[in-house]
């Protein structure tokens, strides 16, 4: 086996650990790689996009690999010579690729793309003051479907800052943003989240 594809591996097995610092880093070493794929397939696809589109395919292609315990990770073998490049890319693609055809190439504006994570109940103290008086099970699933009307780039950092375990300034630091925006992606994805869950109870 290869240096690259021992150094592919050794990532993976921290990640699926639990390791923040390696969740971080395959998000800061991979993002250039997953926007440019995205950028590649919509420009063959004939879609138009603008910026805010290519982040949110960025932010929900790495949901998709870090949900469900890294199960999309984890399906990756590094047969053949495959570099986990290789198939990071490959995710890319058929995540755009779904998109498309289950919205409509002519939907990408508004936004919509659903994605459910399981591992959403890290909030604490006066973060989920709103939700003290709910049973357990009922909040869980609450916090569950309000999850997946959050934008993509607020449930990327609810998965890096609540499930990770990453700190403020590293969440910026992977997601490449100032730690300023960071906390105002943090306060606005846990107002709308709460939201989502009073409109639940409502």
């Amino acid at each position: 086996m290869n240096s690259s594809l021992t150094e592919d591996r050794d990532l993976l097995s921290r990640c699926f650990s639990g390791d923040g610092e390696a969740a971080e880093n395959l998000v800061r070493r991979f993002s250039n790689l997953v926007y440019q794929a995205v950028q590649h397939t919509l420009i063959v696809k004939h879609v138009r996009f603008n910026k805010q589109d290519l982040e949110d395919f960025h932010n929900t292609v790495f949901l998709r690999l870090f949900e469900h315990g890294c199960k999309k990770l984890k399906q990756y073998q590094g047969k053949n010579g495959c570099s986990l490049a290789t198939w990071i890319r490959l995710i890319t693609v058929r995540t755009v690729l779904d998109h498309l055809r289950k919205k409509g190439v002519d939907s990408i504006a508004r936004r919509d793309t659903q994605i459910t994570l399981d591992e959403v109940y890290g909030l604490k103290g006066d973060e989920c003051d709103g939700l003290t008086l709910l049973e357990r099970a009922e909040k869980e699933q609450l916090l569950r479907e309000g999850m997946q009307n959050l934008p993509p780039r607020d449930r990327l950092f609810m998965k890096l800052h609540f499930d990770q375990g990453l700190s403020v300034a590293e969440v910026a630091a992977a997601m490449q943003v100032s730690v300023e925006n960071v906390y105002t992606i943090k306060h606005r994805a846990i107002q709308r989240l709460k939201t989502q869950v009073a409109l639940a109870v409502g």
